[in-house]
């Protein structure tokens, strides 16, 4: 993967490097310790269902920066209601196939400017029988801030420019489909 943010990168290597038994580490093998750097722009999503992607963690950089915490809220009410359907099925697709997802986005800050972000999400599996998790790296680009567009809605505080999915073994047959139209050539 070519990243543009070099705390991507590190957190690529790290999961790549965590012990696992199969194509995703498990989430015992997890120890945010050993990544102290990492951990300010840090997410964690729980998967519960097609219709709730619940916040585990948000790092404090992101929750300082976007707002106050959003820990235990559904992340599908976030996305604008013509999103939702492929937002749950992308983040599924981490899990189930099992693969990563790499995005530039811009997102609005509480301050009211926005910001481009790159994020990486990778899949943790939980061999208790838990709900699989996603581990999300956010870290912003050095892009202009800018006031956003003054059309935007209330749910349309992310905007998408780039998606792609990360073969990390098992291959990308069956999500390539979910990759936004008019991005994937981006």
């Amino acid at each position: 993967m070519d990243f543009k943010h070099p705390k991507s990168a590190e957190f690529y290597r790290y999961w790549l490097d965590l012990p696992r038994d199969g194509f995703a580490p498990s989430r015992d093998s997890f120890r945010p310790e050993q990544i102290p750097s990492l951990l300010p722009n840090f997410m964690i999503y729980e998967m519960i269902s097609d219709d709730y992607i619940k916040i585990r963690l948000l790092g404090s950089n992101l929750s300082e920066k976007f707002g106050g915490s959003c820990e235990g809220s559904n992340y599908l009410e976030l996305v604008g209601p013509e999103h939702k359907i492929q937002a749950s099925q992308a983040l599924w697709a981490v899990v189930n196939q099992p693969c990563g997802i790499f995005g530039i986005v811009e997102q609005v800050m509480k301050s009211g400017l926005s910001v481009y972000m790159e994020t990486v999400g990778l899949p943790l599996l939980n061999i208790d029988g838990g709900n699989p998790l996603i581990l999300f790296q956010k870290n912003e680009l050095d892009y202009e801030k800018k006031l956003p567009d003054e059309n935007l809605k209330k749910h349309d505080y992310l905007k998408i420019f780039k998606r792609q999915f990360i073969d990390i073994g098992a291959g990308l047959d069956n999500v390539q489909h979910l990759i936004y139209p008019s991005l994937a050539d981006a």
